[in-house]
């Protein structure tokens, strides 16, 4: 066991809950309100901040309505919702409420639900779809009523999607959060915001068991899905660029520092690493690709573990540089235990561990550099 100290002597990890998620706040208001009227004067003390944006997203989606009171904060709201117990179709497991339905055609039997942001990573026309244990072939995606049908096939290959996700920042009222531990951190300039996370599905291939020879390459003309989330990141400076790029691919070493950093996350914050996704580079994208180590929450509204992890972000640059250097493998493009991520949206093929080495040893002595010059100074957005 590599670390055995780390494991047996750190503190018990920051356990985090986001209670201004937006879309598990308007499905818990919808299940209140049907219980007692809403009051702004009154119910913001319980359900917070974000009481008055979700009354009016709930409202224009005709589940609530006001009496006729002219002060707003004086306003009492109920239920008016078509569904006599809304609380019968949100669930209690998934933040999404929209979900695509996979059926067995051949048993006429639902098979699953799965969330909306993680659909057509898995079912699309050609498909190859696993339910415990057993094989299906998609035969048929039905967008407009989110079905997609599928049947039971004995094959020799699987498929895996191609695509691309773009992370753009938006900004908000998250940045800098207040601090979540009594312990002194390092300062840093990382940052946490609101995000929107683009995916693009352009195709997908068939992969050979076993070998994993490509047998061909399919195109797809799936509609992109956008949801807003939350996004820290640090920025890498120029000069570190330049360094870099004299031996290395720079998009290789960002991805790969990205990973190595999503991997140390639960050493400070109680998540999954499912949680977090790092901004994985495309290797066949000519466009520009942003200078920066970044992690987001993979849940459309973010679950607020990026938000809580800001704070950190310096001791986890430390606990990424000690995870590449003690691991022993000797392949550039690392090894699990170090950068490669069996969850990665690019399968791990742009990836560069000594460039991540170089990285994030330079964030560190900018970072250190900067605070040396600025003593008494706060980052700012």
């Amino acid at each position: 066991m590599k670390f055995p100290e780390k494991l047996f002597r750190s503190p018990i990890e920051c356990c985090h809950i986001d209670t201004q998620n937006q879309q598990v706040l308007e499905q818990h208001l919808v299940c209140a309100a049907l219980e007692h009227p809403l009051s702004l004067l009154y119910d913001e003390k319980y359900f917070g901040s974000g009481l008055n944006s979700a009354i009016t997203a709930l409202k224009s989606r005709g589940y609530l309505i006001s009496d006729h009171s002219s002060d707003p904060l004086a306003k009492i709201w109920s239920y008016i919702g078509h569904e006599k117990m809304p609380s019968r179709s949100i669930s209690i497991r998934a933040i999404e409420a929209e979900r695509y339905v996979v059926i067995d055609t051949q048993l006429n039997e639902t098979l699953e639900e799965i969330e909306e942001s993680r659909a057509f990573f898995q079912v699309y026309e050609g498909a190859v779809y696993m339910h415990q244990g057993r094989t299906y072939l998609v035969k048929d995606l039905d967008l407009s009523r989110k079905i997609a049908y599928c049947e039971k096939a004995a094959l020799d290959y699987y498929t895996k999607t191609r695509d691309y996700t773009d992370i753009h920042i938006i900004g908000g009222k998250i940045a800098y959060p207040a601090r979540i531990s009594k312990d002194q951190l390092p300062r840093t300039t990382a940052q946490a915001n609101t995000c929107s996370v683009t995916t693009t599905w352009f195709g997908f291939r068939r992969i050979r068991k076993g070998s994993n020879q490509i047998l061909d390459t399919v195109d797809l003309w799936l509609p992109r899905y956008s949801y807003e989330s939350q996004a820290v990141w640090i920025s890498v400076p120029q000069s570190i660029k330049t360094v870099v790029e004299k031996k290395y691919s720079f998009c290789a070493g960002l991805h790969a520092a990205c990973h190595a950093v999503l991997h140390v996350v639960p050493l400070y914050i109680r998540c999954n690493l499912s949680d977090l996704a790092p901004e994985c580079p495309n290797p066949h994208d000519t466009r520009f690709f942003p200078e920066r180590i970044l992690l987001y929450d993979q849940h459309p509204g973010g679950t607020g573990v990026s938000k809580q992890i800001q704070p950190y972000f310096t001791e986890l640059l430390c606990s990424a540089l000690e995870l590449l250097t003690c691991c022993h493998c000797s392949s550039d493009s690392g090894c699990p235990n170090c950068v490669q991520n069996l969850a990665c949206h690019e399968y791990n093929e742009l990836i560069n561990k000594d460039a991540a080495i170089m990285i994030i040893k330079g964030v560190l002595d900018a970072e250190k550099l900067y605070f040396e010059g600025h003593p008494d100074s706060t980052p700012s957005c």
